[in-house]
């Protein structure tokens, strides 16, 4: 009977440490990734005027600095109720000015007085 309740009270013991050290754990993952990803925003922008500031999970800032065809279908999801994004808004739009990325104050900036309207996209044959 005493070889039993030492088995018990040892594997008890153990399944208590390992609760306790995956909570810790998790819980320092956790403040790492919201260290090294947390307090992105998206700032968009029409006639110099704030038209929405968006804050950005430190999970999905994590995806999209990961993927930059995340970072566009992101964006074109906050941007889509104001305006429609007449070009690729990771390379045309940081080239015209539609799109800026500011890593050290974590924003993307979207001014949509920089979209380019439909009149003046090239036409494709």
């Amino acid at each position: 009977m005493e070889p039993l309740n030492f088995i018990i009270q040892t594997l008890l013991g153990e399944l208590i440490v390992v609760i306790v050290g995956v909570l810790i754990a998790h819980f320092i993952l956790g403040w790492v990734e919201k260290w090294r990803f947390g307090g992105w925003q998206v700032v968009v922008s029409r006639a110099k005027q704030e038209v929405v500031r968006r804050e950005i999970s430190a999970r999905k800032a994590k995806e999209i600095l990961e993927e930059p065809a995340d970072l566009v279908v992101f964006l074109k999801g906050i941007v889509s109720p104001f305006e429609w994004i007449a070009c690729d808004l990771y390379t045309e739009g940081q080239e015209l000015g539609l799109l800026e990325i500011d890593a050290l104050k974590r924003v993307y900036l979207i001014n949509l007085d920089k979209n380019p309207q439909k009149s003046e996209l090239p036409h494709v044959s």
